[in-house]
């Protein structure tokens, strides 16, 4: 088609050039005589006949460029959180596509080859977005792993058009990163991340002159939300961080208000954070209000902010998501409980807890495990209950009074527990693997030398990251303040890794 419009211009110039000036131009012809075609008017012709012969050609070869993609998602290497993102070229038929989308792990060598060995079918689901289809994968990917996307030609947009070819595409999944707050000792205190295979590579995340209160990892670990605090005025306020780029943006504007602990829901659209009215406009004996649970929500530009209920009188902390993101739980001030809400069924249960902890809700939104204390004349002990929702069933993992358990979360998969429990009235917490089903444990880390603090679990579900405190009593160092450290615990190998001293709260960075 280019060709003809370039032979159309030639030809229209050449011609402009033939036409005789006005002042030369022949008398034209009398009425009724056949009139002859100038060179002008064949030129014309001739071009109009190529046009249409192009037109026709176009037609009866087809559609030979179809629907394609003008973007794809993960390239090269990926997080092991990262969902599998295809935008189309246009609107498609939707239930065309799924089927014809496949993700499977792969052998590094075969990449980009054909044939190829398939090491293993990623399952998932996935979601729309206008022409682009994201697609999750049900458990986290493995990292140091080699995954192929493949794309079967067939699927067909809403105005009939196919996607004519198969697409591929290969990456490769890095292992996680570690953040966490340093210095703990001093302020400011700031977001670090560093990458356990290589801790020469740690770098500062934030520079705020303030106090980071806490953080969270996004689930696609390409952001992290943070609470700020403003010594001037006593506020705090929800920012995020781009993980890569380090960009600051503010989401929200606490102005007599704390606000704090964001939980990012599963799908990275919504955060759920704290606020604390300060009232410092009102009487001053009405001091600041309990906690209510609000929402950042991201998919709106700017983000905006709203409570969790609209009940005004439903105030808590510890909020806790499943997996789907539909069921959240909470520890409840008015019931002295902890509140499990499902926004499917728009139905609440309240869990009775006098330890005033608000637990740890399964992934899959069933269970709920939260500590309470057992009092006797010489000492308090700790044990975990597990509650089945559906059945409203209570039961302890362990015999109360026979163990010490007082901290416990869940794997990824909800298929085990990492807990802690104090051994023979120590002072330091050892961590177990538990089966909730049966409350058997396997021990993972027992070091007198160290009491074993916050802890997470990556995405995969076989590394820890601890906060450890030195002993100084156990070490016979009286010079040792008992400054908190980093570290990370392989669970399938035992292998223990200092990330860094002096620091805090460590999260995974998928």
């Amino acid at each position: 088609m280019q060709a003809t419009l370039a032979f159309y211009k030639s030809v229209m110039d050449q011609s402009s050039k033939d036409v005789t000036p006005s002042a030369f131009r022949p008398v034209p012809a009398p009425a009724g005589l056949p009139r002859r075609w100038s060179r002008f008017d064949r030129s014309v012709a001739i071009i109009l006949a190529l046009f249409l012969s192009a037109i026709g050609l176009t037609i009866a070869s087809g559609d030979r460029v179809g629907v394609t993609l003008e973007r794809v998602g993960p390239l090269g290497t990926a997080r092991s959180t990262s969902p599998v993102v295809l935008q189309f070229s246009e609107s498609m038929n939707r239930d065309t596509v799924p089927s014809r989308v496949r993700l499977i792990q792969i052998r590094s060598e075969d990449a980009g080859q054909d044939p190829i060995e398939a090491l293993a079918e990623i399952s998932g689901s996935g979601t729309w977005n206008g022409s682009t289809y994201t697609f999750r994968p049900d458990a986290a990917l493995q990292p140091g792993a080699t995954y192929q996307v493949m794309l079967a030609q067939g699927a067909t947009s809403e105005s009939g058009r196919e996607v004519l070819s198969e697409y591929r595409y290969s990456f490769t999944v890095r292992r996680p990163y570690v953040a966490y707050l340093a210095p703990s000792t001093n302020v400011p205190r700031n977001i670090w991340i560093a990458n356990p295979d290589d801790l020469a590579t740690a770098r500062q995340l934030t520079f705020t002159p303030g106090e980071i209160y806490d953080f969270s990892i996004s689930p696609d670990g390409e952001r992290i939300a943070f609470s700020e605090a403003n010594s001037s005025t006593g506020t705090m306020d929800i920012k995020l961080v781009t993980v890569e780029t380090g960009a600051i943006e503010q989401v929200t504007n606490c102005v007599d208000s704390v606000c704090r602990t964001p939980s990012w829901r599963p799908d990275g659209q919504v955060i759920a954070y704290e606020r604390i009215d300060l009232n410092s406009n009102l009487s001053q004996s009405l001091g600041a209000s309990p906690s209510r649970i609000w929402l950042i929500d991201l998919s709106t530009r700017p983000a905006t902010t709203r409570p969790l209920f609209d009940d005004s009188q439903i105030l808590g902390y510890g909020l806790r998501w499943s997996k789907d993101g539909q069921i959240v739980s909470l520890f409840d001030y008015a019931s002295q409980g902890i509140l499990v809400y499902n926004f499917g069924t728009q139905q609440s249960i309240i869990i009775p807890s006098l330890y005033g902890n608000p637990g740890e809700l399964s992934p899959d939104g069933n269970r709920v495990i939260f500590p309470e204390i057992l009092l006797n004349e010489s000492q308090a002990t700790a044990y975990l209950n597990l509650v089945d929702i559906a059945g409203r069933e209570t039961r302890p993992l362990a015999e109360p009074g026979t163990v010490d358990d007082d901290i416990g979360i869940w794997s990824p998969d909800g298929s085990f527990l990492v807990i802690g429990r104090k051994l023979d009235g120590g002072r330091s917490r050892s961590l177990f693997r538990m089966n909730p089903d049966d409350g058997s444990v396997v021990e993972l880390l027992q070091d007198p030398r160290y009491q074993n603090g916050f802890f997470s679990m990556d995405p995969t579900g076989t590394q820890l990251v601890i906060q450890r405190f030195p002993d100084p009593v156990a070490m016979n160092d009286p010079t040792n303040l008992g400054i908190p450290e980093v570290w990370t615990l392989d669970m399938t190998t035992g292998q223990l890794t200092q990330v860094a001293l002096d620091a805090m709260l460590p999260r995974w960075v998928p």
